[in-house]
């Protein structure tokens, strides 16, 4: 029943152990995975089980009995020999069978799911174990290990570059343990013998070790050919990338900026009452690359439809109530909610076992997968709690309860300047390496505003109004590794699209001391019709996403503020400051008394050109006129010299688009090519007298005296020639004129 493995299977076991881990450390990157300790157990257990047991098909009900006691440990706090904990696994798998059926596996209860991918492992460690071990097929999975890792190193946001190294070290290792243990069996040795096979590891080990430690510690060309997933799914994030990325809604953030191209895919169909953004997330941890977030307070929402939110956003201020349903269509679901305003309640939506996590410092709202049970020890005790599920779910459709604001002027001038701590703490965050040129310039934007509101205004009017910086998609430039997003477009490329103004704008607002936080999610969208009860029909689509900012005033709240230039703010206004106070116009950057920075040797004013925007021409230097000239005689030195090439060349070419049933023509164009080659035909000299003429090979001027007999037959003859002679003819011209090179 037992056997003792050697020295060699044992290690040769823990090189495969080794790559089983290469295969489960992503799991806790790309999933939400949070503890691997399970899978590793399963994986050495079942290792440890086909070492030592002689027989297979003995260890199957050990590791059975293994999974069922991983189940109860994650799942159950009843005692161990009570059977109730085990009817109910086979309730919950006879309940979800059908689902597995039906590949519903985000229906399925957490038991049934966990359940099944521990049996699978089991399954697959135990066959990996018999093909790579026993039957020694090891270099199939080497290579199936680092094939998989590079591609989620290249389709997902997974660093592999240090697994695929180790990978290769443990794989050629793994390999050559298992080859000299299949040599021990077949030729044993003993004694000192012993020694020596543990010996010869030393040399692959060392080649090993070398050739793969100077291969990661040598410095390395960087990369000629750029990360082909850019181009294939619009997602490069990369510095320096200029590829195009397609537009719509992610919650990656991390590094801003790059082209895109628009995108017409239908996302949701909404009938509101009210046409505004579509609120998704806000992120208040500016990177100097992009946006993050920083502390986070979650509220679990077990029962969405009886939830009531409060005034989340807004305070102390005249509302609208909006009602909206959306149901996304064309596109993918989103996890994430998109609601007007502020969002009140939530009900009708499918799946109607979802659940909820609210982040409340961000107002985001995430869907899950239902609900899950979870065992917490508290003084030797343990206690189960329900909580949502760690699964994503997405909704296909939602209604909802909302306000939007209706912004008075008056009341946000006297505001004042009164934040919370904590306000401040997490809303004027800059990055260190800030450089100072974006504080400077926010300053001399907002020097003539005396309240906070109206600097909001000054640089918002200064970013949308000035004309110094352009709306752009396409043509646009990427920082340098290092260099600020916000400074880069502020003082060097002058062209983006939203995420660069509502950046810009918060970045600003920041420096001047006023909480701002940057907002993402969708414009209002398209209006395409009416339900006949004064709401609206909208469409949402890829092209709609978009950010802004959210800028703090105490007592209010967060109000939205529109950058973008190409945008307009749908947010409601009530100008209702008193007579005095509109003779004080809202505070514009002074852009008179203001030096325009660089643009780059006119670049964005040759951009702008289409727009009538221009100041200044753009001058050719004299150098690229002198340069012309230089050129244009080259060129044509080399097609002098190269005429006769050119002028065969030409006449191949004719005679390719020449009919076969036009001889004279192709007979003509032979002769040209003869002339060109040879020699040119002399005045008054006929076509026999030419072609007696000509320094050929004999079958040369035996062919071509052929045409030309066929030739004057036709020419001065009047007389047709048949089919077969004229195929005949069509061949030897152009087996001639193949022949023909100057």
């Amino acid at each position: 029943m037992w056997k003792l493995p050697k020295g060699l299977e044992w290690l040769a076991a823990l090189f495969l152990f080794l790559m089983l881990r290469e295969w489960m450390l992503p799991l806790k990157e790309l999933t939400d995975t949070g503890n691997l300790t399970h899978f590793y157990y399963i994986a050495a257990g079942v290792l440890l089980l086909d070492l030592v047991v002689r027989w297979r098909w003995l260890t199957f009900p050990i590791k059975v009995a293994a999974v069922l006691w991983l189940l109860y440990s994650q799942f159950f706090v009843t005692p161990f020999f009570d059977t109730e904990w085990i009817k109910e696994i086979y309730l919950r798998i006879m309940h979800d069978f059908p689902l597995i059926l039906q590949q519903n596996w985000t229906e399925m209860s957490p038991i049934s799911r966990n359940g099944l991918f521990y049996l699978l492992l089991v399954t697959l460690v135990s066959l990996l174990t018999y093909l790579v071990l026993e039957q020694r097929q090891g270099l199939w999975f080497v290579f199936l290990t680092e094939l998989y890792l590079a591609i989620l190193d290249t389709f997902m946001p997974y660093e592999a570059d240090g697994a695929i190294i180790r990978t290769l070290a443990i794989g050629f290792l793994l390999l050559a343990v298992t080859h000299l243990n299949a040599m021990q069996k077949v030729a044993s040795v003993a004694g000192k013998g012993q020694l020596t096979v543990w010996n010869s590891l030393i040399a692959p080990m060392l080649i090993i070790s070398l050739t793969v430690g100077i291969a990661y510690a040598a410095p390395k060309k960087a990369a000629s050919w750029p990360d082909p997933i850019a181009f294939l799914t619009g997602k490069e994030t990369g510095a320096g990338t200029s590829y195009m990325k397609k537009v719509g809604y992610d919650n990656n953030d991390d590094r801003l900026g790059g082209p895109f191209i628009q995108d017409d895919t239908l996302v949701f169909i909404a009938l509101t009452n009210e046409k505004t953004y579509w609120r998704g997330d806000s992120k208040d941890l500016y990177t100097g690359v992009g946006w993050q977030k920083g502390s986070r307070e979650y509220e679990p929402i077990l029962e969405p439809n009886q939830y009531q939110w409060g005034n989340i956003l807004y305070r102390n201020m005249e509302m609208k109530q909006v009602t909206a349903s959306l149901e996304f269509k064309g596109g993918e679901p989103f996890s994430t909610i998109f609601y007007p305003g502020q969002i009140k309640k939530l009900t009708h939506y499918t799946p109607q076992n979802a659940t909820l996590v609210y982040d409340k410092q961000n107002q985001q709202l995430e869907v899950r997968d239902g609900k899950i049970n979870l065992i917490q020890s508290q003084a030797n005790q343990k206690q189960t709690i329900t909580v949502p599920n760690t699964m994503l779910m997405k909704l296909y459709n939602y209604r909802l309860e909302a306000e939007v604001p209706v912004v008075s002027e008056k009341a946000l001038t006297n505001a004042g300047t009164e934040y919370p701590e904590e306000i401040k703490k997490m809303y004027l965050q800059l990055p260190k390496n800030l450089p100072p040129r974006v504080r400077e310039l926010a300053q001399s934007v907002t020097k003539d505003a005396a309240t906070p509101y109206q600097k909001v205004r000054a640089v918002e009017n200064f970013l949308r109004s000035s004309g110094q910086y352009k709306y752009e998609t396409k043509d646009v430039p990427v920082p340098k590794q290092g260099q600020d997003f916000v400074d880069h477009f502020l003082f060097e490329s002058f062209r983006g699209y939203c995420d660069h103004f509502s950046s810009s704008m918060a970045v600003m607002l920041r420096s001047v001391g006023i909480p701002t936080r940057w907002v993402k999610g969708f414009a209002p969208g398209t209006r395409t019709g009416d339900d006949g009860n004064g709401r609206e029909i909208v469409e949402v689509r890829n092209k709609d996403a978009h950010s802004w900012v959210e800028v703090y005033f105490p007592g209010y709240g967060w109000i939205p503020f529109e950058a973008t230039s190409s945008f307009i703010s749908p947010v409601r206004v009530n100008y209702d400051l008193n007579t005095v106070e509109q003779q004080q116009p809202t505070a514009v950057p002074n852009l008179g008394q203001q030096n325009s920075p660089d643009r780059g040797d006119g670049r964005l004013d040759e951009l702008e050109g289409e727009d009538g925007n221009t100041s200044r021409g753009f001058a050719i230097p004299w150098e690229v006129w002198a340069m012309i000239p230089v050129l244009l005689a080259a060129g044509s030195a080399i097609v002098w010299k190269r005429r006769r090439s050119l002028t065969v060349w030409w006449i191949h070419r004719q005679m390719s688009t020449q009919q076969d049933s036009r001889y004279a023509e192709k007979y003509k164009l032979l002769l040209r090519l003869f002339e060109n080659v040879f020699t040119n035909r002399h005045q008054g000299e006929t076509l026999r007298e030419y072609v007696n003429r000509l320094t050929i090979s004999g079958d040369k001027r035996q062919d071509l005296w052929y045409l030309t007999q066929l030739y004057e037959r036709v020419h001065y003859g009047y007389k047709d020639m048949e089919e077969k002679a004229k195929t005949i003819a069509n061949k030897m011209i152009e087996q001639l004129s193949q022949q023909l090179k100057p």
